[in-house]
C-alpha cells in the first residue's frame, strides 16, 4: 500500500519522458468499460495500451505459462491470489477494482418479474451462462441457480458460453431464449424491463482483482495504469457502468 501511495503522488502532475506499451489482459465482461479507461490513459500519460480479452481461467492459464501480459484484469480473486502464491505477482501491487453484478437478460421480456417468472416455471427451452470452469460469472449464475433450488430443474438446458460476452451473443442470435450476463453489459444500453438483477447474496461476490506482474517490462508504466485505476474519475465511471467499487 505504501508503495502505491508513493506512485500516486508522483503521478499526479506527471510528465511522460519515455511512452511505453503495455498489455493488458482483461476479463472479457470488463472489456466495454476497460475501453473508456484505456482512451483516458493513453491521453493522460501518453503510454499505450493493448487489451487482450477472454475468460478468467484462460488467461490465467496463459499467464501461468510465460504470456507476455504487464497487467491482469481478473473476474475474481481467486486466480488472482493463486498468481501472488506463485511469486508471478506481489500482493502489494493488487487491488479489488470492481464488484461484479450479475443478471438474466431477455431481450423479448417486458419486465424483470417476467424474468423471473421463466425461470421459476421452466418455460425456457436454452438458458445461456458462461463456463463456470473459466469464468466467474458463470460461477456465480450456477450458485445462483443452486440457490433458487432451480439447478436440477434446468441443468439440461444449459448452454455454456467460453465466456460472458458469447453468453451475451447466445442471447443476441437466439441460440438461447435468456441467459445471465454481467449487469454492465445492459446499463445504459438495453431497458431494463428486458433483464432482471440477481440479489448479491444468491451467489459469492464477484470481487474484480487487479494485478501489476513481476515480469512485466514496462513496470513503471504498469504501475501508473494501476494508480490510474484507483482515480476518482475512474471510479465513477466503473460505477456508472454497473458495478459496485
Amino acid at each position: 500500500m505504501l508503495r502505491i501511495i508513493v506512485i500516486l503522488s508522483l503521478f499526479i502532475g506527471i510528465t511522460v519522458v519515455e511512452a511505453a506499451d503495455i498489455r493488458v489482459a482483461s476479463a472479457a465482461n470488463f472489456y466495454p468499460t476497460l475501453s473508456k479507461i484505456k482512451h483516458k490513459f493513453e491521453k493522460y500519460t501518453g503510454h499505450r495500451v493493448t487489451i487482450i480479452r477472454g475468460s478468467t481461467g484462460k488467461l490465467y492459464a496463459q499467464i501461468v505459462n510465460g504470456a507476455p501480459y504487464d497487467i491482469f484484469l481478473s473476474a475474481d480473486s481467486v486466480r488472482a491470489d493463486k498468481l501472488v502464491t506463485l511469486g508471478i505477482a506481489d500482493n502489494d501491487e493488487a487491488i479489488v477494482y470492481a464488484i461484479g453484478q450479475l443478471c438474466v437478460w431477455n431481450p423479448k421480456a417486458n419486465s424483470p418479474q417476467q424474468i423471473k417468472e421463466q425461470l421459476l416455471s421452466n418455460n425456457i427451452k436454452k438458458l445461456a451462462v458462461a463456463n463456470p470452469r473459466t469464468a466467474p460469472y458463470g460461477q456465480a449464475a450456477i450458485e445462483t441457480l443452486k440457490s433458487m433450488g432451480l439447478y436440477e430443474k434446468l441443468k439440461s438446458k444449459l448452454v455454456f458460453g467460453e465466456n460472458i460476452s458469447q453468453t451475451l451473443q447466445f442471447v443476441q442470435s437466439g441460440a438461447a431464449d435468456l441467459g445471465f450476463v454481467a449487469r454492465s453489459h445492459m446499463k445504459d444500453k438495453f431497458d431494463e424491463s428486458q433483464y432482471w438483477n440477481i440479489a448479491e447474496d444468491k451467489h459469492q461476490p464477484i470481487k474484480q482483482k487487479m494485478l501489476v506482474l513481476k515480469k512485466s517490462k514496462h513496470i513503471t508504466a504498469a504501475r501508473s495504469f494501476m494508480v490510474f485505476m484507483q482515480t476518482a474519475e475512474i471510479k465513477k465511471l466503473i460505477r456508472n457502468d454497473g458495478y459496485q467499487l
